[in-house]
């Protein structure tokens, strides 16, 4: 169905300022970023933390990008901080910038509409820095066509060499049909290249003031004449969706005997290869512009403010901060100079959705230049987090081991410092002397080189970690009838235990709470 421009700039419009739920296939998504994280950066977000800050959920949140590329490049984003503050603000700025502007934002969106088919993730596989798939016959491939055409000529005086005809057919069948499955895959992301270079061509033409838009000219150009030469794998990939049988059958007859496939694939590949550089500039260039969009419809959704990094290497301030995952979040103040935070509270009591709270600010402060919060003040940190590990089982570890292992992964890396360490009660799955023992023991360690933001169920830990760690905690309030959490930090240890009466309230039998009551008591004054 035939839809004007106008009707496609308000659908554009609608879904940027509410997008839509739509099936996010992340592991194609996640396909550039595989391809490149292992290039040097100033921090990679590890996928523990990723699980621990909901990251897919963040995304999806976050997600309000037109093409295939912008969300591979957002996905990359969000697991890439930056510690590069011109950098941040030249994305805050193009934020603003789109959120400011309709009429160009629009423009933009319909430039980016030509990479939203599902082929346009495989984009990613030309920037991987691995060559496509090589065919072993392929060097060979126009000799063999020659010889064919050769025999074919030279029966009409020897008819015998029709019999090497024949021969040569049945190879050149064999090698095509052999080849199909390694052409499809190296294919597949060069079909993609004209709607890139459109997407690119478009955006370059609009003039923007966007930093990361204005080297295109030279890159297009460089990928403009590789698409003329890719002109053919796009030709026949249309006719493939568009003709019927018997011309596609003769198209399919025309390619086995000139062996079309290797030698126009050969050269494509070769191609795509000396022009990589440029193909990563117009892509990276495309999605940083689609990310900018989806920033500002973001922040046209929720409360936010631009982060201020500090050049001291220590504190923290966040002025009524929140989760934007969890609505109707509580938001919450925090400021800290010298000194970690220790948390306590009960369960549900928001100790987790605040550690949380810390970690997303702390990541979208340094990803995308905007924080759920009124105000966030903070130097440059790498965030590692452990929240949810869960057992190693299948490789045989024990919580308490796996465990051990992650938090040793912590102090080698804290030895660089600049960090923000968001640990929830460490040790779990061990005694409680020696949990309280080790938790004081690394938290102390963690702390000398680091901002650590921990929580714990051990009170006892306030005072062996006083004064490096200043104390915080959540509380909720409980009566004969009903019990409510308020979700507000406030200052010092928790001093009300209410675990005991909650079950009453679960419903618990007398007998049960009573005891219970009573042996703590007992442990209590024997303590």
């Amino acid at each position: 169905m035939w839809t004007s421009t106008s009707e496609r700039l308000a659908a554009l419009d609608a879904e940027w300022r509410q997008p839509t739920a739509r099936f996010r296939n992340f592991p194609l998504i996640a396909r550039y970023h595989a391809a490149v994280q292992a290039e040097p950066a100033y921090h990679r977000l590890d996928q523990q933390t990723w699980t621990d800050l909901n990251g897919d959920e963040l995304f999806t949140l976050l997600d309000g990008t037109v093409s295939r590329v912008g969300q591979q490049c957002l996905y990359h984003r969000l697991h890439s901080p930056l510690d590069d503050a011109q950098a941040l603000r030249e994305f805050d700025e193009a934020a603003g910038f789109f959120a400011a502007q309709p009429a160009e934002r629009g423009q933009v969106q319909l430039a980016l509409s030509c990479l939203n088919s599902t082929a346009a993730y495989y984009l990613a596989d030309l920037l991987a820095g691995e060559p496509l798939p090589e065919l072993p016959w392929a060097a060979a491939a126009p000799a063999l066509v020659l010889l064919l055409l050769a025999t074919v000529v030279g029966g009409f005086w020897m008819p015998v060499l029709w019999l090497l005809t024949a021969g040569h057919l049945l190879l050149h069948t064999i090698l095509h049909i052999w080849s199909r499955a390694r052409v499809v895959a190296g294919v597949r992301p060069m079909l993609q290249l004209g709607s890139l270079y459109r997407a690119g061509r478009d955006l370059s033409r609009l003039g923007l003031p966007l930093a990361a838009l204005s080297g295109l000219a030279a890159p297009l150009g460089r990928l403009g004449s590789l698409v003329n030469k890719v002109a053919f794998l796009q030709f026949e990939g249309q006719l493939q969706s568009d003709l019927a049988a018997l011309p596609w059958l003769i198209l399919e007859y025309i390619k086995i005997v000139l062996l079309l496939d290797f030698i126009v694939y050969h050269r494509c590949r070769r191609d795509v290869e000396q022009h990589a550089d440029a193909i990563r500039a117009v892509f990276e260039a495309v999605g940083y512009a689609d990310c900018a969009v989806a920033v500002a419809g973001f922040r046209a959704r929720f409360s936010h403010c631009a982060p201020d990094f500090t050049t001291e290497e220590t504190g923290l301030r966040l002025t009524a901060s929140y989760n934007p995952l969890v609505p109707g979040c509580v938001p919450n103040d925090l400021t800290v100079t010298e000194a970690s935070v220790l948390l306590t509270g009960s369960n549900m009591s928001g100790k987790t959705t605040f550690m949380r709270t810390i970690g997303l600010n702390t990541l979208l402060a340094q990803t995308i230049a905007t924080c759920p919060a009124a105000a966030y003040a903070a130097p440059f940190r790498r965030v590692v987090s452990s929240i949810n590990l869960a057992d190693n089982l299948p490789e045989g570890k024990s919580y308490y081991f796996a465990e051990a292992e992650a938090v040793l992964g912590f102090i080698r890396q804290a030895e660089a410092g600049g960090y923000l360490f968001i640990l929830d009660e460490l040790f779990k799955g061990t005694n409680t002397v020696e949990r309280i023992a080790a938790t004081q023991a690394v938290l102390a360690h963690l702390q000398a080189r680091s901002l650590v933001v921990a929580s714990t169920h051990d009170g006892e830990l306030g005072a062996l970690l006083a004064p490096a760690f200043t104390e915080y905690h959540f509380s909720e309030t409980v009566t004969e009838t009903d019990w409510y959490f308020d979700y507000r930090l406030k200052p010092g240890p928790l001093t009300t235990r209410n675990a005991i009466r909650l079950l009453a309230r679960a419903g618990y039998p007398a007998d049960i709470v009573q005891q219970a009551l009573a042996l703590s008591r007992t442990l209590d004054a024997a303590g």
